[in-house]
């Protein structure tokens, strides 16, 4: 079970990955891009990433 708070930073941070996949997908596909704009599509992508991951979802054991 997850509190309500880490429920919605989980929800916030796979939005945020969705949304940034996305844009790379889209900027990468194009293929009319820099390698700056690549460089930053992938920052992008990343630092969603890492918000993902510094969400703590801890176990919570469940008894009868």
């Amino acid at each position: 079970m997850l509190n309500r708070h880490t429920w919605e930073r989980l929800r916030d941070a796979l939005y945020r990955l969705e949304a940034a996949a996305t844009d790379v997908a889209l900027d990468i596909g194009s293929g009319r891009g820099t390698k700056s704009d690549y460089v930053e599509a992938l920052g992008h992508l990343t630092a969603a990433v890492r918000d993902l991951q510094e969400v703590a979802v801890e176990p919570t054991a469940i008894s009868d």
